[in-house]
This record gives structure tokens, C-alpha cells and sequence, in this order.
């Protein structure tokens, strides 16, 4: 336990019928949930983020058990300038007490999934990493009075999404607030208007802090030990405003960096893009890049729906010249066109849901799929690309069903849970906000329908072929009787 900290739900169960705790043992399935509600014991994530096979969850992380340092090269190798930003959580005093970062690990490990590294979990004493998504790792960690956070990218630190930082930021803040107030309210002390902490900004060597309040308010920082020059807008990956028009940039956004001016657009970003311009724009912009006028109105003779043209005119560009951001980028440019257009392809949109939050880490089941199936309408293309499916299996899908729009969504559908990394509701929430359809069609689904658990139609085979064995040996007349 102290190494790993991980311990079964059948363990403690197993402790519990010892004579002096025989009488939770009663209550065991209430006091359980009690402790992962404190935070005190982490239901680990259910999905594994480099294979997408989802996770049985059969072990529990208790934070508080650990006692084993980092001795990983993780923080030298991985989390460096180049790949990092850093923020800290300054408290008052010396030292923080340890049951307030035990309780905030454990709810980072029931929000996201612990990272391996080197072939060992890495979850120590004061210290964990878990993994947001493909390309962005988390790292919490505590040194004296602070609470570091550092958002890592898998290649650079300069195509950090900032709607994630932000939200990773605003995440951790809620849960440390929360863990605050409960121990305040256990010893019956009011709580407090002012925050046990607050918030400073790191230069871009992750050395030199700079707080939150100064550096909103500067202009420029010039940090004490490096020398480096902070202008205005250097700390707003922290700080996207949710508020603001989802089209709109903040006022001080600098446009696309380098490093991800020099990416090569993926099919979700080039969707993103072509759907936020209008087709005369996409179509000049074809031309500026070197597509010719017969291959826009090829597209536009071979597929029914403009906003397919506009995406596919984009796509066919990007296969034929390799084309990067800083090919749209310059091309906007010569049209006298916006290019903070193409911030907006990074940025995460957030709709409002009226879904339950216990829904959205659950599977679509069947009934829900056939349902939504039958009102996302033109839209299932858009759909299929956001969902991250690859154009040649939407490309087959429109074939075979020609001009059924339900059935190329419902195939759409199917075909993402089957081969989804992550198809749950939650996934598909974000998908429809992100092609304009809304979240509406598919919360009256879920009310009229509920939401079951889905089962794999091959493990329903498999029950019932169990059964159908067992049945059989009972009847079986020559079986031998114990």
C-alpha cells in the first residue's frame, strides 16, 4: 500500500468483517461511496487514453497511504520549458496540511487517468500525473506551500489548448475550495470570504513566479532570474474568457504561435474551419492556395451539401501540398482576411446541456443511437469527422446508403461506438455543440428514453450461451451427483 496505494474493493470489505469494525460491515456499500465522495479513496478512470479500451474499475487509489517520493526522470525529461506551462497555488504558512492534497489527487484520479511512465504508475507521496487526452498531461504536485500545476504537451508547449488549461485551472480551483470549505465546517468555523490560497504564473522557464493579480494587470513582466521578457496576453491560456463570443479571440491574442502554425491541420480542425466560413470565402481561398476553379466545381457536382465542398476542397489540399497553418495563414492574409478565424479551430466550445453528469461517462446504447439517428439530419457528415472518424469509412457510408440521411447517421453512429477511443454521451454532447446542431435532440431522447447500461451484443451472446450450458448440465441425466 504505501508504493502503489491501491487497494480492492473486496480488501476492504475483507477488513471490515475483522470484530472491531463488524459494525459498518452493514453499511459497507454506504460508507464505501461516503469515501469516494471525501475524495478519500479515487474511483480510478475507466478508459486507458493510449489504447481507448475501456477499464473495468477494480482497484482503488487511497492517496493518503503513500509514502514513496518520485524517483521517476519524468519531471526532467518530459516536463521541461519547451513542452511545459506551470502555474502555483500559494498558501498561507509554511507548509499545507497533507489531508488537502491527498483529497485533491484523489479527485484528479476519478477525473482523469493515471499516466505510466518508464513501466511504473506515476502516483507518489504529494505528487501524480495523469493523462487529459492524447497529446496533454497534467502533473500535481506539492513543494512546501504551494500546489504546482503544469500542463504538458506532447510536443510543445506552444500548442497547449488554452481552453483546457483554463479548465484544468478552474477544476482544480472548484475541488481545492471545496475541500477547504469541508474541513472548515468540521470544526465549526465559518467560512471565509477570502481564499486559503492564491494563484501565480511562471516564466517560461517554469522557475520564476509572477502573481496572478500583477499579471493581469501588467503590461510586461521581466522575470528576476532569467531575464525574460512577458508581454500582455503571455498568461491568457489560463485565462480564456467562457463568457465571450465562441467566434470572437480575446482582445490581447496574438493569433496561432509557431509551432502550431507550422502543424498540419487534422480532418476535425479543417471541419472546424470550413464550417466557420462562408462558401465564397472557402471558395477564394481555394484558388489563393493553388486549387483550381474545375476541382471546386467537381466537388460541387459529386456532393449534394456545400458544407461537405467547402470541408473536402480543404481536405483535397491539405493531401495534395502538405498544407499547414501557415499556408491558410498566409492566404487569409493576402485575401485581407481575419486570421484569428483559425484560433477558433483550437478552441474547445462549451454548450449548455440539460443531461445528467452521471450520464456522460455512460455508452449510448442502442435505443438512444436508432433515436438520434432519425433527427441530426444534414449534419451527419460534420458529425462522423468531429466523432474522429476517418473520411474513407464516412466516404463508404454515404455510398452504401446513397440519399438516406438516417441511415448513414445511424451507420455513422454505430460505427463510432464500435471503434470510438471514447464513445460516450458525454463525447457526443461535444460533437453536436461543435457542428451547430445543439444538445437539445438528444436531451428529449434521454428523457423520454432513460439511459440503460450498454452491453456489447457479443457479451449478451455469451450470457446466453452460458446459461443454455448451465441449463443443460442440470438436465443432463447421466451427470454424476455430488
Amino acid at each position: 500500500m504505501s508504493e502503489s496505494g491501491i487497494i480492492r474493493r473486496e480488501d476492504l470489505y475483507q477488513i471490515w468483517k475483522q470484530k472491531d469494525f463488524r459494525a459498518v460491515l452493514p453499511y459497507k456499500e454506504f460508507i464505501f461511496n461516503i469515501l469516494i465522495h471525501l475524495d478519500i479513496l479515487a474511483e480510478q478512470r475507466r478508459y486507458d487514453t493510449a489504447t481507448g479500451s475501456r477499464l473495468p474499475v477494480d482497484n482503488f487509489f487511497v492517496p493518503c497511504m503513500v509514502t514513496q517520493r518520485n524517483t521517476t526522470s519524468f519531471m526532467n525529461t518530459e516536463c521541461t520549458p519547451e513542452r511545459a506551462i506551470c502555474l502555483a497555488f500559494v498558501f498561507k504558512g509554511t507548509v499545507i496540511p497533507p489531508a488537502l492534497p491527498n483529497r485533491l489527487i484523489s479527485a484528479c484520479l476519478s477525473m482523469w487517468t493515471l499516466k505510466q511512465y518508464e513501466g511504473r504508475k506515476l502516483s507518489f507521496s504529494g505528487f501524480i500525473v495523469v493523462s487529459f487526452d492524447k497529446a496533454h498531461d497534467i502533473v500535481v504536485c506539492v513543494e512546501g506551500n504551494k500546489i504546482l500545476l503544469y500542463i504538458v504537451h506532447k510536443t510543445s508547449a506552444g500548442l497547449i489548448v488554452p481552453d483546457i488549461a483554463t479548465g484544468v485551472k478552474e477544476c482544480l480551483v472548484t475541488t481545492m475550495e471545496r475541500i477547504s470549505d469541508f474541513y472548515q465546517s468540521t470544526i465549526d468555523v465559518k467560512r471565509s470570504q477570502q481564499s486559503p490560497f492564491h494563484i501565480e504564473y511562471s516564466c517560461s522557464n517554469l522557475k520564476c513566479f509572477i502573481s496572478e493579480e500583477e499579471a493581469l494587470q501588467t503590461n510586461e513582466w521581466v522575470c528576476d532570474e532569467h531575464k525574460q521578457t512577458h508581454r500582455a496576453g503571455h498568461f491568457a491560456v489560463w485565462n480564456q474568457d467562457k463568457e465571450k463570443e465562441q467566434e470572437q479571440c480575446e482582445q490581447n491574442c496574438q493569433g496561432l504561435r509557431d509551432d502550431a502554425l507550422d502543424q498540419i491541420p487534422s480532418d476535425v480542425e479543417l471541419q472546424r474551419f470550413s464550417s466557420g466560413c462562408d462558401e465564397s470565402t472557402i471558395q477564394k481561398l481555394a484558388i489563393h492556395l493553388g486549387m483550381t476553379l474545375k476541382e471546386w466545381e467537381k466537388l460541387v457536382t459529386d456532393y449534394r451539401w456545400i458544407d461537405i465542398v467547402k470541408y473536402r476542397i480543404l481536405v483535397n489540399w491539405r493531401e495534395k501540398n502538405s498544407g499547414r497553418f501557415s499556408n491558410l495563414a498566409k492566404a487569409l492574409t493576402d485575401m485581407d482576411v481575419s486570421t484569428h478565424t483559425l484560433c477558433q479551430v483550437k478552441r474547445i466550445r462549451k454548450g449548455e446541456y440539460d443531461i445528467s453528469e452521471e450520464y456522460m461517462d455512460l455508452i449510448p446504447t442502442d435505443e438512444i443511437l436508432d433515436e438520434l439517428a432519425q433527427v441530426i439530419g444534414v449534419v451527419s457528415f460534420q458529425l462522423g469527422i468531429e466523432l474522429e472518424l476517418p473520411i474513407t469509412s464516412l466516404d463508404i457510408i454515404q455510398y452504401n446508403n446513397d440519399r438516406n440521411l438516417v441511415a448513414q447517421c445511424k451507420d455513422i453512429l454505430y460505427e463510432w461506438r464500435e471503434q470510438g477511443v471514447r464513445p460516450t454521451i458525454g463525447v457526443l454532447v461535444n460533437a453536436l455543440v461543435n457542428v451547430g446542431r445543439g444538445t437539445k435532440c438528444l436531451e428529449e431522447i434521454i428523457k423520454s428514453k432513460g439511459v440503460k447500461k450498454y452491453i456489447p451484443q457479443e457479451k449478451v451472446e455469451e450470457e446466453k450461451q452460458g446459461k443454455l450450458k448451465t441449463l443443460m448440465k442440470k438436465m443432463n441425466p447421466f451427470q454424476k451427483k455430488k
